[in-house]
């Protein structure tokens, strides 16, 4: 059961951008029937009422975008004409520099349900997807599928596959500000979400989003040491919620 402290802050949030308008949201819509081709994750298809699901939907979604483009790229360039190694590599970083990855120890990790091993294949010897048994990962990569939230932990969602901002960790959580959604998400080391503390209650009559990183540690530290009164008090030195919020939370 979610506790009144969660549960009031989301029900008196202040009136905000919904999720439905964020980018987040309308890149989900338009490519989540990619999700088919990740059959173990398919039942994110229909999250349309959580966004941190969405969220998780998406990194795995702009995997697949990856794992394609790395793909016809590697075959686009071959095609093009022989070329020595140092040229060919070269050539496909420039056409792949601006995809999104999450680094693990120093390695790309592009598609983040594969692992780090099949991740240096693609972007260290593609020449290999050009032939057996590699060139079966373009149609046939279900057996090869991990599950990146398992794999590589919260650390996923601060990477470039990710629209949220780490603020600190703690043990094996570590909690995200989503700037859009004024929402702090504590996420496990399984990258599944404990809890989400929603910012602004609506009796905030000015409420201030400047210096968030900052404001947002307090709170972040009181909720680590599992203190629900010192974390209720962080928020309203903050100026995260309103003085009447503060009375009715205290009062739960």
């Amino acid at each position: 059961m979610k506790h009144p402290l969660y549960e009031t802050l989301e029900i008196k949030q202040k009136s905000r951008r919904p999720f439905s308008t964020s980018e987040d949201f309308k890149y989900f819509i338009e490519n989540r029937e990619l999700l088919g081709k990740l059959k173990r994750f398919s039942g994110l298809y229909d999250s349309e009422e959580n966004e941190f699901d969405i969220m998780r939907a998406n990194i795995l979604l702009r995997g697949l975008e990856n794992k394609k483009l790395f793909e016809e790229e590697i075959v686009n360039i071959h095609n093009h004409g022989q070329m020595e190694s140092a040229r060919f590599m070269t050539a496909l970083k420039e056409r792949t520099i601006d995809q999104p990855y999450h680094e693990v120890n120093g390695i790309k990790v592009y598609i983040p349900f594969f692992s780090t091993a099949l991740n240096q294949i693609y972007t260290n010897e593609p020449e290999k997807l050009l032939s057996l048994p590699y060139s079966d990962l373009v149609d046939h990569f279900e057996d090869t599928i991990i599950d990146p939230f398992d794999t590589y932990g919260s650390e996923l969602f601060n990477s470039y596959f990710s629209s949220l901002v780490k603020i600190m960790e703690s043990g094996k959580v570590t909690a995200f500000f989503h700037y859009d959604m004024n929402t702090l998400y504590f996420v496990n080391n399984q990258g599944r979400l404990d809890n989400k503390l929603v910012l602004f209650d609506k009796y905030i009559k000015r409420p201030s989003y400047t210096h968030m990183m900052e404001r947002l540690a307090p709170v972040c530290e009181a909720y680590f040491s599992n203190d629900r009164t010192a974390t209720i008090e962080a928020l309203f030195n903050n100026k995260l919620i309103s003085a009447k919020m503060r009375a009715l939370l205290l009062q739960k």
